[in-house]
């Protein structure tokens, strides 16, 4: 016979040491679809994520008030409840890689190579991800009903009631705890509940570390199976598909907790993952433990000699000296007594464990160490896990509420100040927007990677959704212009990508000529720029463009338009369609009505601008335009009357971009916006111009130096509609009486406006979305600041000697100039091999 003893071997594998069991049919919540499962014990377990707000720029009231939320979400629960809270650090995301990105030009393509650079020197990369999941085991009455789902029974005279309706009505008194507490958080944080393949992810991550997507199998059982199919080694140092596993336990905490007590954990050059687990007690059961603590601290205040002392010897109670410390805790334990009676916390078990692992001994060793001097140097008691090491790490795992021994009584505040309720904003890993795409359809990737704070790196995306405009506010020589070419640069990633720029000052002319774009000094000494704005009236779409347009000129003269006036001019600028000259002079002849005749004078070869605007064909070309920006200094000289000139100029420019706007990606940007943006005819038209960039993959990048100047300007409210993404620069007076309510109505909290009045200008910028808010540097490396800092005029007149001189090579020898002679060779070779 076949022996088969050996076969049927009764030793438990991985899945018999796991809880869950199979998936329940979820439902839709507020933060997306939630999934609940089902585990061995009878218990329901369901999770969602979270993202917290940035710690920096966080106040101290900001931070008890994320404790508030934990607070008054952990005390809605009791006995047979349970909560993991677990905060995973992993390896961030590589740099971009280079097959997504396209920089056309060597310039954009030389700036990129050291941003790569910088960033690769960097040590290690990591990214902190936080999950919560809840479980709750169902009453002894209840699990009767759930092994009796299908079987009917009387619940009175005339009415009959099912086990299914009795576990119905637990599963949705589970589900609405959940919607409560996520309601809750949702106060606070950005929540994201987890689906089926979610709520499985998280589970397997925290069980192998493995952070791969786990999809839910269409029949939904034997989870523990699925979850648990890899090879594990128990013992006491375990291990899970050939890595090592090491569990560092608190066994004793501080005297005193405050928020963000494991911060330091998310700078760790290393990935980790650590575990909280909260087992909250009802009001009764608290009291009833916490009772004995205090009777048994109580008791051993004194000795068995002086006890004796007491009871033979005569002696007075107190007379002898009491041990203080124990008199001490004795009287702690009989406070907390008082404070679970009163109700306004929540006691529980609490466990917490930070687990480590590698395939590597020695570097295990080295982690293991870093945890627990943080522990030791933060005044806790850390313990590596032996013979208790499996047990813990059991504990840890969502959905485990018997394992670990070591689950010390707390209170919910306590936990609540042990919890990650922060972080350090790391950005999207994609552009969020629908329209950013690679050519094979997926997602674009992020513009570009500010430098790294705290072994954290930061992902810029200007998108919140698929709106981009973006507001940039800063004082002058806090860095804006740099920020702005910087911007224009890192967008030429994208494939198809567009950058149009209104500057001021010759900022971008450097970048612009060396990304072998088209340069325009509009109205300067040298410009032979003129515009044509009649040239196409024949084109209906046109005429009705060119009649708006001339009505504006005549309201900037003053003119009041009637009916009389509005005919005047679309039949001007119809008979003006069947000529072939189509300029501002022949418009004007064909005008009868003498006010208006005056008043389009100003505009034509004989008035103030002479043949800006008055010319029969356009010079510009925008068919294949792809870097193009307009100085607008000359344009806008500071007179009184500049307004005059500008507005016109502009309405017509926008209108030649807006034609020009096909769905590729592009970026407008308008330095020093309000200025030439303040007035009633583009205040009519900017929101709706504004929503239909947006829809053609447009974004616009406004930037002022003053956020004073806008404070009454109708402006501001436009902006602060339009633009979700905004970007502070430093600002000393930041806090003074004049700019703190400004800073107030853009969303700002004290701490933040603090963090913009203590940096450092030209070096820190305050990132302000509805995503997430962060104090970032950019990092730009000498190559970057040769190309994106240049608005020195010797320097920008140096810049156009060298292009005459050495032409289409001139950022070589400019390069050969402004470079530091340590790394001036390499960097020269490198861009030859461009050129």
């Amino acid at each position: 016979m076949l022996a088969l003893k050996q076969y049927r071997d009764k030793a438990l594998g991985l899945p018999d040491l796991l809880n869950i069991a199979f998936l329940m049919d979820g439902w839709q919540t507020e933060a997306g679809e939630m999934a609940v499962a089902m585990q061995k014990d009878g218990s329901f377990l369901a999770g969602f994520r979270y993202d917290g707000p940035d710690l920096e720029s966080q106040s101290t009231r900001d931070l008890e008030g994320l404790s508030a939320i934990w607070n008054n979400a952990v005390s809605r629960l009791g006995t047979d409840w349970g909560i993991h809270v677990t905060a995973i650090r992993e390896p961030a995301d590589d740099y971009i890689d280079m097959s997504e990105c396209a920089f056309g030009d060597p310039v954009s393509r030389l700036i990129e190579t050291e941003r790569r650079t910088q960033f690769g020197m960097e040590t290690g990369h990591y990214v902190s991800r936080y999950g919560i999941t809840i479980a709750w085991r169902t009453p002894i009455d209840a699990e009767m009903q759930l092994v009796s789902a299908m079987v009917k029974k009387k619940t009175s005279k005339n009415t009959e009631r099912s086990g299914e309706d009795a576990f119905r009505d637990i599963l949705a008194r589970y589900r609405q705890m959940i919607e409560v507490i996520m309601g809750i958080f949702r106060s606070g944080y950005r929540v994201k509940a987890m689906d089926a393949d979610g709520l499985l992810t998280h589970v397997h991550e925290c069980l192998t570390g493995s952070p791969y997507r786990i999809n839910a199998p269409r029949i939904p059982a034997y989870l523990d199976a699925l979850l648990g199919h890899h090879d594990f080694v128990g013992g006491l140092e375990p291990s899970i598909d050939g890595e090592d596993i090491r569990v560092v336990t608190a066994l004793g905490y501080p005297g005193q907790t405050f928020p963000e007590m494991l911060e330091h954990l998310h700078s760790m050059p290393f990935p980790l993952r650590y575990t909280l687990r909260f087992l909250p007690l009802d009001q009764a059961d608290a009291v009833a433990d916490m009772g004995k603590i205090r009777d048994r601290w109580f008791g051993s205040r004194q000795s068995v000699k002086s006890l004796l002392a007491e009871k033979v010897g005569g002696e007075a109670p107190g007379q002898l000296t009491a041990d203080d410390t124990v008199v001490n805790l004795a009287l702690d334990a009989k406070q907390a007594v008082n404070e679970a009676r009163e109700g306004a916390v929540k006691f529980g078990n609490f466990s917490l464990s930070v687990v480590l692992r590698s395939s590597n001994e020695k570097v295990l060793a080295e982690r293991v160490k870093a945890i627990k001097e943080f522990f030791d140097n933060a005044g806790y008691i850390a313990h590596l896990e032996t013979t208790n090491t499996v047990e813990a790490f059991l504990g840890s795992i969502p959905g485990h509420l018997y394992e670990n021994i070591r689950r010390p009584l707390m209170h919910s505040l306590n936990f609540a100040d042990f919890a990650p309720k922060t972080e350090i904003w790391a950005g999207e890993a994609r552009c969020p927007s629908p329209l950013m795409k690679m050519p094979d359809g997926r997602k674009a990737p992020p513009l570009l990677y500010a430098a790294t704070t705290g072994n954290t790196p930061f992902r810029l995306n200007l998108h919140v959704g698929d709106l981009g405009h973006t507001l940039i506010a800063g004082m002058t020589g806090g860095g804006k212009s740099t920020l702005l070419a910087l911007l224009a640069a890192q967008w030429q990633r994208y494939h198809g990508a567009r950058v149009i720029g209104f500057d001021k000052g010759m900022s971008l002319y450097t970048l612009t000529e060396g990304m072998r774009g088209q340069h325009y000094d509009l109205n300067g000494p040298t410009s032979d720029l003129f515009f044509a704005p009649l040239q196409h009236v024949d084109d209906p779409a046109e005429a009705a463009f060119a009649a708006d347009w001339v009505e504006a000129l005549a309201t900037l003269q003053g003119v009041a338009i009637t009916s009389t006036e509005r005919t005047a001019i679309r039949d001007a600028v119809h008979g003006l369609a069947r000529e072939s000259g189509r300029s501002l002079t022949a418009l004007v002849q064909m005008i009868q009505n003498r006010e208006l005749k005056d008043a389009l004078q100003y505009y034509t070869l004989t008035g103030q601008t002479g043949d800006l605007l008055d010319a029969e064909t356009d010079g510009l070309s925008l068919s294949n335009a792809s870097n193009m920006t307009f100085e607008m200094s000359h344009l806008m000289n500071g007179s009184p009357t500049m307004h005059l000139v500008t507005v016109p100029v502009l309405l017509y420019l926008f209108h030649r971009i807006e034609q020009m706007l096909d769905g590729r990606p592009t970026m407008i940007i308008l330095d020093e916006a309000w200025t030439f943006l303040d007035n009633p005819l583009f205040m009519a038209k900017l929101r709706q111009w504004l929503k239909e960039l947006r829809k053609k993959n447009a974004l616009v990048v406004f930037a002022t130096q003053s956020l004073a100047d806008l404070k009454n300007s109708p402006l501001l409210p436009v902006l602060k509609e339009s633009c979700p993404t905004k970007i502070f620069l430093p600002n000393q007076a930041a806090a003074s009486q004049d700019l703190r309510p400004l800073y107030i109505d853009m969303g700002m909290n004290d701490r933040q406006i603090e963090l913009l009045a203590m940096s450092t200008p030209k070096q820190d910028y305050y990132l302000f979305t509805p995503e997430g808010q962060r104090r970032i540097q950019f990092g730009m490396g000498p190559v970057a600041l040769a190309f994106c800092g240049v608005s020195d005029p010797r320097e920008v007149k140096r810049v156009m000697e060298l292009k005459v001189q050495e032409g289409d090579r001139w950022p070589i020898a400019w390069l050969k100039e402004c470079l530091p002679p340590s790394i001036r060779d390499g960097w020269v070779r490198h861009a030859e091999t461009l050129f």
